[in-house]
């Protein structure tokens, strides 16, 4: 008797030349069947491995460490230029300092301080300056935002969904 596998879809099989024939007594001594032949000797048998298909949730985790990154602003001043923390926790305190500034916008009073901690340290911004803050952070993570959305609509999403090439400015569209 010879051993095959039915599933000849995922690999290749060796050259009929090279399978071992055996009687059934012969092949339950080789571990119940999970032997396989190569190289003309019966060595165990490895199942193929199919790579996986990089599903929806694997961009959007990809999509989140990307948004998590922070990014860089320069207050064109003295200040110089600060690193500002996109982690979940520090996007909680943006929505303090958001409200904060909206509300002295509102109150008519647009040159307010707020004290704010960037990953680089203290600094002071006004109510007016902190709404250019978030413009920039609009600028910065809109493009991983679009790219990710380009990668979910992408069938099958590419296995190096990962690379930066498809998170660069112009996102999946441009790769």
């Amino acid at each position: 008797m010879q051993w095959i596998d039915t599933d000849v879809r995922l690999y290749h099989l060796p050259a009929a030349s090279l399978l071992h024939e055996c009687d059934d007594d012969e092949w339950q001594m080789q571990h119940q069947g999970e032997m396989m032949v190569s190289g003309g000797e019966i060595v165990p048998y490895v199942a193929p491995t199919v790579p996986a298909v990089p599903s929806m949730d694997a961009v959007q985790q990809e999509r989140s460490r990307r948004l998590a990154g922070g990014y860089d602003y320069d207050f064109g001043d003295e200040r110089g230029t600060h690193r500002i923390g996109t982690t979940d926790a520090d996007m909680a305190g943006w929505d303090e300092v958001s409200k904060a500034a909206a509300a002295y916008i509102a109150a008519g009073d647009p040159d307010a301080e707020i004290g704010i901690v960037t990953d680089t340290g203290p600094v002071i911004v006004t109510a007016a300056e902190w709404q250019q803050v978030l413009i920039a952070a609009h600028q910065a993570r809109q493009p991983i935002w679009m790219a990710s959305f380009a990668l979910q609509a992408m069938d099958p999403i590419p296995a190096d969904f990962t690379d930066d090439r498809w998170w660069d400015a112009g996102g999946a569209q441009g790769a």
